[in-house]
């Protein structure tokens, strides 16, 4: 790590040409209400993860990935948001005008364990709309992983595993098609 170039350029050829990946060690901390899972993952993945956790961000926030009404955001807390919110509604021409028999209708959707029912080849496809086939690979094929707990062994098939740098992100731009097609 004396030399940074050497480093992104490995961190680079790991992005393009790593399909098999070390196994992930799991623990699982018990809070005695639940029990919380980290994950144990080797160095150098690890950094190159976060690498392309930082490259995803930004080019996200160049490109305006995410709109505005995607929220909470980090542009302003929540009680703004709700204030602005109302206040938009309480704005409009003639919203709660209910003579010709139209009505005003706010939609609340509620998804449970999102992050466990992803399936990897349709997120594939997905991540391949907005970043490079290769990315999307390395992306897709670092959650199919195999898992390791104690003497047990499991390949991750279906979700994604939430201990990754980028999870995040694969997080919010799934969130954002779900919030679409809700729409």
């Amino acid at each position: 790590y004396d030399n940074p170039h050497e480093a992104l350029t490995r961190i680079k050829r790991h992005m393009l040409t790593q399909r098999a990946f070390k196994e992930v060690g799991i623990e699982f901390n018990d809070l005695y209400a639940c029990l919380v899972p980290c994950y144990s993952m080797e160095p150098l993945e690890k950094i190159t993860d976060a690498y392309l956790d930082q490259y995803l961000w930004y080019e996200g926030e160049q490109r305006h990935l995410f709109p505005n009404w995607v929220k909470p955001a980090d542009s302003e807390p929540p009680p703004l948001l709700v204030y602005k919110w109302c206040h938009g509604v309480n704005n409009l021409t003639d919203i709660w005008d209910t003579s010709s028999g139209e009505c005003v209708v706010m939609m609340e959707s509620r998804f449970e364990k999102v992050h466990e029912k992803i399936d990897l080849t349709l997120l594939s496809r997905l991540l391949r709309l907005i970043v490079d086939h290769n990315i999307a690979e390395y992306m897709t094929a670092k959650n199919n992983v195999t898992i390791n707990y104690k003497d047990m062994n499991h390949v991750n098939s279906y979700g994604i595993i939430r201990g990754l740098q980028f999870a995040s992100f694969i997080f919010q731009f799934y969130g954002l098609v779900l919030d679409l097609l809700v729409l």
